[in-house]
């Protein structure tokens, strides 16, 4: 009578070998994640900023009076919650530091006291990048009759573009201003993003 024995299990070899492709299957599975997580990010700020842009050419309607929404100044405390002032026209502005809307009673484009404080929108993900090109670099502006206004009076159209943070040749949302007020996002592909 002859005995043999049958080996149930596996070998330290093949044990050792299933843990490292099932570490790089997590690893694989995590990295995915977090692209989505900030494609998720983008994109709500891009609608919170769309809605907001939407929101001020309403008021402005309805109140009769130029509203503005202006980029956030940045501020000395990253703590606080809400913004407090705006950005000055011409300096390095960015919308991802949150923004103001209010009643621009002197078209200056800058939230002043005494001006009607319509809503405050608080910084937004750090992952993600809003900057606008010249004319909307600091604010947005519509006056009584719904159309975007520069402060000189002129129309004004722009686009603010938001991205991941550093990201190259990735997904992102343009928000576009036309000159007749009205807003949009539309999905870009974006080279660099600052």
């Amino acid at each position: 009578m002859k005995f043999t024995l049958k080996a149930d299990g596996y070998s330290l070899i093949e044990m050792l070998f299933m843990l490292f492709v099932l570490g790089v299957l997590c690893g694989t599975v995590a990295l995915s994640f977090q692209g989505v997580h900030n494609r998720v990010h983008v994109q709500a700020a891009s609608e919170a900023l769309l809605s907001d842009v939407l929101s001020a050419r309403v008021e402005a309607l309805r109140r009769e009076r130029r509203v503005t929404l202006c980029a956030a100044a940045p501020d000395a405390s990253p703590q606080a919650a809400l913004p407090t002032a705006c950005a000055l026209s011409g300096s390095a502005a960015a919308w991802h530091q949150g923004w103001l809307v209010f009643e621009d009673n002197n078209s200056n484009g800058i939230w002043d006291e005494g001006e009607p404080l319509l809503q405050q929108r608080s910084r937004i993900n750090s992952k993600v990048s809003a900057t606008g090109n010249a004319t909307v670099s600091s604010y947005v502006s519509f006056g009584p009759s719904g159309r975007s206004l520069s402060l000189n009076g002129a129309f004004q159209a722009g686009t603010i573009t938001l991205c991941e943070r550093g990201a190259k040749a990735k997904g992102g949302w343009l928000l576009v201003v036309n000159a007749v007020g009205r807003s949009r996002l539309d999905q870009a592909q974006i080279a660099n993003c600052p």
